[in-house]
């Protein structure tokens, strides 16, 4: 997506691509076991649950925020207005990393200025910052093992099976091997990315919609839109499992948001997944 970043990529492409039967095989039923552990966890401990008192901020004014939110979105537009550079890797970074600084200054001026407080506060830093890294440890087995899943299921009905990279930014570090362009790669999506995304739909969109339509459906729907936003930066052969494991992903981001009554713990849920994909895309050994 042009000038406005899509990070979220699919990290399980690269375990069911793994060089050699034995190891690829392993890792996908360490994956599997794994998820199934996590959803375990989910539910006996029933972390999907929100109580009847909700936490942190709401908007002041709805048609105002909704229109924030969207310019917010449109911010992301402002990184075409960068500079090329003689290399077209480098102009879409330097084009996504103005794209989410625009996109940042927009939605912080509304979170800060029009919102009010909820009947409860947000939960301090600190336990947010656990539930964040809590949630990542939770959500990332879920995730993956959806993505096998789901790979698993359409390769059976006779459809290609996913490329190693999934998405754009996967793929372009993956034959690359630069070592100065994943860095600046990961820190953009590690850090700007999830600030902005995170900003835009869980500090904007979800709040809006649970105004309008509840905390459930508000979540759903958020997830929803979270998930379609990011259709063309995904491979064709991809999209598939690459939107089932978006979805899985924001919906757990929407009820960490929830939960916490703060954008903290999504934001590193968030940076913390994307980076753990650029981790996994970068050790696996190039082709050839």
């Amino acid at each position: 997506m042009q000038g406005i970043a899509a990070p979220s990529i699919d990290m399980t492409a690269v375990l069911l691509q793994s060089e050699g039967v034995d190891l690829g095989g392993l890792l996908v039923a360490g994956m599997l076991a794994a998820g199934a552990m996590a959803l375990g966890v989910v539910v006996q401990r029933r972390l999907w649950r929100i109580g009847p008192d909700q936490r942190g901020t709401e908007p002041v004014e709805l048609s105002l925020w909704l229109l924030g939110a969207i310019l917010a979105y449109i911010a992301g537009g402002f990184g075409e207005a960068a500079p090329p550079t003689e290399d077209a890797a480098y102009t879409r970074l330097v084009k996504g990393t103005v794209g989410n600084l625009a996109q940042i200054l927009v939605a912080s001026a509304f979170l800060a200025r029009f919102t009010s407080p909820l009947p409860l506060p947000a939960l301090p830093a600190a336990r947010s910052v656990r539930a964040g890294v809590a949630g990542f440890l939770l959500l990332t087995p879920i995730v993956g093992a959806v993505s096998i899943v789901v790979n698993g299921l359409l390769e059976l009905t006779g459809m290609p099976r996913a490329p190693e990279a999934a998405h754009t930014t996967l793929a372009t570090l993956a034959e690359r091997r630069d070592p100065l362009l994943t860095a600046l790669t990961l820190a953009h999506v590690a850090l700007l990315v999830p600030v902005a995304e995170e900003f835009i739909w869980r500090g904007m969109m979800q709040p809006w919609m649970r105004s309008v339509i509840g905390v459930k459906a508000g979540i759903a729907v958020t997830a929803l839109l979270f998930t379609l936003i990011h259709v063309t930066a995904i491979a064709p052969d991809g999209l598939p499992a690459g939107l089932a494991m978006l979805a899985v992903l924001a919906i757990g981001l929407g009820i960490l948001r929830e939960r916490t009554g703060s954008l903290l713990a999504p934001v590193i849920v968030h940076a913390l997944f994307n980076a753990f994909n650029v981790a996994l895309t970068m050790m696996k050994s190039p082709a050839g």
